[in-house]
């Protein structure tokens, strides 16, 4: 299988992120673009447990990103980089945008919409 990021769906549009993607077997597969200044906390918060609790894979193309968890550690991804985000995160925010392929859980990421 393989698609080119025109080929799949948008999940989400708005003025800070673009969120596109697809379900392989029991795979999310996205490509997602935060602009400048993005901080997706407040959305993430909304969440039942107020994280997210999916974990994601993936490899950030260009820009950078900051993942939060709820101990209050952060990391930093850059591109060229590849991460983990494991369940208990509770923001990604990027200051010069990013732009980001992502593998999910397809039946979690679901739970989400």
């Amino acid at each position: 299988m393989k698609s080119s990021r025109a080929g799949l769906d948008t999940i989400m549009e708005s003025e800070v992120a673009t969120l596109s993607g697809t379900v392989w077997g029991e795979m999310a597969v996205n490509i997602n673009r935060f602009e400048p200044g993005c901080d997706l906390s407040a959305m993430i918060a909304q969440l039942s447990t107020g994280s997210c609790q999916v974990p994601h894979w993936g490899y950030v193309i260009e820009g950078s990103l900051t993942i939060g968890y709820l101990d209050g550690s952060t990391e930093s991804v850059g591109a060229g980089e590849v991460f983990y985000m494991p369940p208990g995160h509770n923001s990604v925010v990027t200051e010069t945008g990013c732009l980001i392929a992502e593998f999910s859980p397809a039946a979690e990421m679901a739970a989400l919409q």
